[in-house]
């Protein structure tokens, strides 16, 4: 028998009716003959309700009693879900993070995974059993509950099925799959079939949502393959594996953040105290320009207190920064997109061409970044897609 790991977010099981499709789909999945290790996260806006409670009993809440709270939410989920797979008649079993094997270091709101112990859960699947995992926590080297932050819930899922070496990981959210840009922005974006992993990382590091970036290098260090898919009907899906997708140069996306926090600095200014300073406001630096300016970009919806934090850097660094927000990405990723200068200068030329302002652009390996205004994010992401006329042109063969 294969052993697959799913996992569903938490707006696929917000309503009681939604709960037991999932159910289902689970259910039909075991009944095929597959062993079946499901991972949730919390229902619908549970976990936004949970912080505004603590926020009304304590204006600044401790981490980890915030984490003692929070897990909760994912918990509610497992053992919901549960129950409803036994009254369908499936032997299943719920368990927390940390019951599930789950590792993680000792950071509050944020932790890492360091390890996944998987005994308990092959156990279950020897005895027969579905395993429902609560998402998006574990147990510190102290033995406190931890979260994962942002996304952790696909983090817990690709960490599982690693370490049980599940044939594959599938994720299931509102959308079918990957597409080649956002079809907010990009309303003609269609779905792509097949993505590398390093292809999908860089599409999350700059601003596709549809999976977290901490899960994809999981599943890149551990060689997991993913199936994007909708939780809500049968639908396409888009396969993220290992291998490369083509042998040549592609475009396969454009990705865009749509408000940034931009933190520019002169080549003399000490970057390691800049880091350190935006680490005081637990950021995520999702980018990091190594150029003759080198500049910090954190999204805007990461920051809990943007003016404390530019009060901070101007009183710590002074003129040596530059301070500016919001401002927008749009970014053209593919395989080794970055290493042909020819495709930076494509996009900022047609950008321009479309009277876009492109405040500055850049190269990495996978990517072209252009920095524009944040009214122009829309405007922008759709000239990139047209220009590089993406399509999907590979087919996913895997079962």
């Amino acid at each position: 028998m294969d052993t697959i790991v799913q996992k569903y977010g938490g707006s696929s099981l917000a309503e009681d009716s939604q709960l037991r499709a999932v159910a289902g789909r689970v259910a039909r999945a075991r009944e095929q003959g597959d062993r079946m290790v499901v991972v949730v996260s919390a229902r619908g806006d549970t976990t936004s309700q949970l912080l505004a409670t603590a926020g009304r009993l304590n204006a600044n809440p401790g981490h980890r009693e915030l984490d003692m709270l929070l897990a909760a939410g994912e918990q509610t989920s497992a053992s919901l879900l549960t129950l409803a797979l036994q009254d369908l008649g499936i032997e299943a079993c719920a368990m927390t993070g940390p019951q599930a094997g789950v590792r993680t270091c000792d950071a509050h709101l944020n932790a890492r995974i360091r390890s996944v112990e998987p005994a308990r859960i092959l156990a279950a699947l020897d005895a027969g059993k579905v395993v429902v995992v609560a998402g998006f926590q574990g147990a510190s080297p102290s033995g406190d509950i931890t979260t994962l932050g942002r996304g952790g819930s696909d983090t817990t899922a690709v960490a599982i099925a690693a370490a049980i070496k599940a044939r594959r990981c599938e994720i299931y959210s509102d959308v079918d799959g990957v597409y080649t840009a956002d079809p907010r922005l990009v309303p003609d974006a269609a779905r792509l079939n097949l993505l590398s992993l390093a292809e999908m990382k860089t599409l999350a590091h700059h601003g596709a949502g549809v999976l977290n970036e901490r899960a994809i290098d999981y599943a890149i260090r551990h060689g997991v393959t993913i199936h994007a898919r909708s939780a809500h009907g049968e639908g396409g899906q888009t396969v993220v594996r290992r291998e490369p997708c083509a042998g040549r140069s592609r475009i396969v996306g454009v990705a865009a953040h749509r408000r940034l926090f931009s933190v520019q600095a002169d080549p003399q200014t000490d970057m390691a105290g800049v880091a350190a300073a935006l680490d005081e406001y637990e950021t995520f630096v999702p980018e990091l320009r190594e150029a003759e300016t080198p500049r910090f970009l954190l999204p805007v919806e990461q920051l809990a207190d943007i003016d404390g934090l530019a009060r901070s850097l101007k009183k710590r660094f002074g003129d040596q920064v530059l301070i500016e927000h919001p401002l927008g990405a749009v970014s053209a990723v593919g395989h080794e997109a970055g290493n042909d200068a020819d495709v930076l200068d494509f996009a900022r030329g047609r950008l321009e061409a479309d009277g876009i302002n492109v405040v500055a652009a850049f190269r990495q390996t996978h990517a072209v970044v252009c920095l524009v205004n944040a009214e122009q994010v829309k405007t922008a992401a759709q000239a990139l897609h047209d220009g590089f006329s993406i399509t999907d042109t590979e087919v996913a063969h895997v079962a």
